[in-house]
C-alpha cells in the first residue's frame, strides 16, 4: 500500500488522475487538496476479476484510510466469488450447470433483479443469456452457429428469480454488470472510513466526494494514440464497453459483446463510454448501448437524466449523448 505514489496506466480503457489545486499530472495520483487543510492519499492496487483494481482513499487519517482500503478489497473479493461464472463452486457456475440453484446468495438475487430492470428498460439489449455464444468462442469453435441459434432463442424472460431459488434454461453471464457492482460495493465500504475516494477496476470507475478539486477520468481512444476525452467528476461512475479488449478475429468483428437475438457482435462502434450515478449502472448501460443501433442508442441515453455517453465508431467518428459535454475537462 502506498501513500502519494505514482499510478501507472492499468489498461486501455481509462486512466485516472487526481486534481491538485486544479491541475493534474497524467497518470499520477498525488497529494490532493480536497478541503481546507492538506490531506493525503492512501492507495493500493491488486489483481482481482482478471484485471488490476486500484482503491484510492483521500483522508486526514492515513491509518484509518489503510484500514478502509483493506475492508474495501475484502468486500470486493467476497462479491467477486458470488458473481463470477468462472469458479465451478460458485453460485453462477452451479446455476449454469444444473439450471437451478437453491438458496442463492442474497447479493446474487439482488443483482439479477437489477439485471431484469435493465433488460426491460433496454428492450432486451442487455441480456445475460448470451453466454452460449461466448462459450463457443472461448472454447475455440470457429463458427458457433448452434450457439448463435440458442442465443437467438433464449432471453432473460425465461430466467426466474426468487429469494429461495434461481432457474434458467440457458447459461447466463454477469460479465456485463458484475464488475461495476463489485466496484460500487468497494466504494460503499470505503466511504465509511475516509473523506473521499475512488475505485477503478479495468476501466470501471466509481468516485465519491471529489469536492471542487474533482477526479479526472481520461477515456482512451482504442483506435489511436492518446485520449478521446477527459472528464471531471465530483462523484459517480464511468464504464466503457468496446470491441478491443477480447476479440476472436483480426478485424474484431467477432468479440466478447454479443447482440441478444442474433448472437453476433455489433460492428458499428468500437467503444461506448457511459457516465452514471454509479459504476454498475454505467457498466450495464454501456454494454446495452453498444449493441443498440446508433440512433436508438443515442435516443436511449438522451431520454435518461442519469446517463451520458461517448460513442467512438469503427470509422473514426464520434458522437455524444446526454450531458456528456458538460462533464468534459476544459
Amino acid at each position: 500500500m502506498t501513500r502519494g505514489a505514482p499510478m501507472r496506466e492499468l489498461d486501455r480503457r481509462s486512466f485516472l488522475t487526481a486534481a491538485v489545486g486544479g491541475a493534474a499530472g497524467a497518470g499520477l495520483l498525488g497529494q490532493t487538496l480536497l478541503v481546507d487543510g492538506e490531506v493525503t492519499e492512501v492507495r493500493s492496487t491488486r489483481l482481482m476479476m482478471g484485471t488490476l483494481v486500484t482503491v484510492t482513499a483521500v483522508t486526514r487519517n492515513p491509518d484509518r484510510a489503510e484500514l478502509g482500503v483493506e475492508r474495501a478489497f475484502a468486500e470486493m473479493s467476497r462479491l467477486e466469488s458470488v458473481f463470477t461464472r468462472h469458479d465451478p463452486s460458485g453460485g453462477v457456475a452451479r446455476l449454469n450447470e444444473a439450471g437451478v440453484l437453491a438458496d442463492p446468495a442474497p447479493e446474487l438475487v439482488a443483482l439479477l433483479r437489477r439485471c431484469r430492470t435493465v433488460y426491460e428498460r433496454t428492450d432486451g439489449a442487455f441480456d445475460p443469456t448470451v453466454l452460449p455464444v461466448l462459450t463457443a468462442y472461448e472454447s475455440g469453435q470457429d463458427r458457433p452457429l448452434d450457439a448463435r441459434q440458442r442465443a437467438a432463442e433464449a432471453t432473460f424472460d425465461a430466467v426466474t428469480v426468487s429469494d429461495s431459488e434461481l432457474r434458467t434454461p440457458t447459461p447466463i453471464t454477469l460479465d456485463g454488470v458484475a464488475k461495476g457492482a463489485v466496484v460500487d460495493a468497494g466504494v460503499a465500504t470505503l466511504r465509511d472510513w475516509v473523506d473521499a475516494g475512488l475505485v477503478e477496476a479495468g476501466g470501471d470507475v466509481r468516485a465519491f466526494d471529489g469536492s471542487d478539486d474533482r477526479w479526472r477520468v481520461g477515456v482512451e481512444d482504442p483506435r489511436g494514440d492518446g485520449l478521446a476525452a477527459t472528464l471531471r467528476l465530483d462523484s459517480g461512475g464511468v464504464a466503457t464497453s468496446g470491441d478491443y479488449r477480447v476479440y476472436y478475429d483480426e478485424d474484431r468483428t467477432e468479440h466478447h459483446i454479443v447482440t441478444p437475438g442474433t448472437g453476433r457482435s455489433p460492428t458499428e462502434d468500437t467503444s461506448v463510454t457511459a457516465v452514471a450515478p454509479d459504476a454498475e449502472t454505467a457498466d450495464a448501460h454501456s454494454t446495452a448501448a453498444f449493441v443498440m443501433a446508433d440512433d436508438r442508442a443515442s435516443s436511449f441515453v438522451d431520454a435518461r437524466d442519469d446517463l451520458s455517453a461517448l460513442f467512438l465508431t469503427r470509422d473514426g467518428g464520434r458522437r455524444t449523448a446526454g450531458d456528456w459535454d458538460a462533464l468534459l475537462d476544459d
